[in-house]
Order: C-alpha cells, then sequence, then structure tokens
C-alpha cells in the first residue's frame, strides 16, 4: 500500500511472506507492531502510564509471542536501528521482549483515549516519522490496534505487524504484514 500525508488512502503492493522477509533484511524499513496478547484484567485505556498494575498487561501467552517473534527476528538477522514504543506497559514490554531496548513516545500512545483533533495530529506526526526514515537498519513502531487502524486501514492481530517502505516523499509504502501464528523459527 501507498499512504500519503493525508493518511487513509492505501494501495498494498502485495509482497509474499519470504519476500518481506528479504525487504527487512536490506534495511530502511518501518516495522509497525501491534503490542503481543494483552490479558483480560486491567484497564485498556488507562492514563497513569506509571501505574503497570493498573493497566491490561500481557497475558503469559503474549509474553511467550513477543519472545518467539524476538527469536525469529534474531533468527533471520534483521538489523533494527531504533524502537519505538507507546508509553503503555504492554507495548514497552512486547519492545523489550522482542528486541531488547525499548525508547517510549508519547506519539505513538492509545489513540481512542484523546480528543479527534489530537488523534489526527498524532497520526500525521507518526505518518512524517515513518516517510521520513532512512537508515541502513530498519526502524520498529510498537504501538495499538487503533492506531495501525488510523495510519494505514490495516487490521493487524496482537503481535502482527506491517512494513512499511518511506517513499522519500513523505509518505510510505505497505509491503505487507507479517501475523504471528505465521512465524516459523
Amino acid at each position: 500500500m501507498t499512504c500519503g500525508m493525508a493518511v487513509g488512502a492505501c494501495v498494498s503492493t502485495g509482497y509474499a511472506d519470504e519476500d518481506i522477509w528479504a525487504q527487512l533484511k536490506t534495511g530502511g524499513n518501518v516495522v509497525l507492531m501491534r503490542h503481543a496478547l494483552p490479558g483480560k484484567t486491567g484497564d485498556p485505556l488507562l492514563l497513569q502510564l506509571d501505574d503497570c498494575s493498573a493497566q491490561r498487561n500481557l497475558s503469559d501467552t503474549g509474553r511467550k509471542q513477543a519472545q518467539r517473534i524476538g527469536r525469529v527476528f534474531r533468527a533471520r538477522s534483521i538489523t533494527v536501528n531504533k524502537v519505538f514504543s507507546s508509553r503503555y506497559c504492554r507495548t514497552q514490554e512486547t519492545a523489550k521482549l522482542v528486541f531488547g531496548l525499548v525508547t517510549g513516545w508519547q506519539a505513538l500512545d492509545l489513540l481512542v483515549v484523546l480528543p479527534d483533533d489530537q488523534k489526527e495530529a498524532r497520526t500525521e506526526l507518526v505518518a512524517e516519522r515513518i516517510g521520513a526514515y532512512k537508515g541502513q537498519g530498519n526502524l520498529v513502531m510498537v504501538t495499538h490496534r487503533p492506531n495501525i487502524d488510523a495510519l494505514t486501514f490495516e487490521l493487524v492481530s496482537p503481535g502482527g505487524f506491517l512494513v512499511l517502505k518511506p517513499d522519500g516523499a513523505g509518505g510510505f509504502d505497505i509491503l505487507g504484514s507479517v501475523e504471528p501464528d505465521e512465524l516459523t523459527e
């Protein structure tokens, strides 16, 4: 898919699975990941980001899912330059379990708790960062389903991700998606 600054009108390029991994191996892409599978307790919308005990956090299955995703990235020797995530505990933990290190970025925080004008501004900020990315390795952003949907109109399962290619003109192409149940170690 190609997505521009007016996020929403996207067209898929339709790479096959192995082609997506080959593209990731070359670098210069953005991995837009949904956090791994959360548990059923806790408040998914909690705004007290410093209190993980009250938030909806990863389930044990979600932790195992994230660890498996990390093993696949390492086994395929995918280079990751930087990892940003929402400041929610479930996204931070996913990023740490998959990639080791993470930097919290407010722009990736859950959109549904914001007024509409702030949702649009945040979505545009993330789209601009994606479109401007240049690097030898890949940039990773771990966020939430509504944020991914607002950027790409793509539904991604917990632990799944899209591979985006910045187009050099402020937009990006969606090369494809990878679902966690499709991963083989």
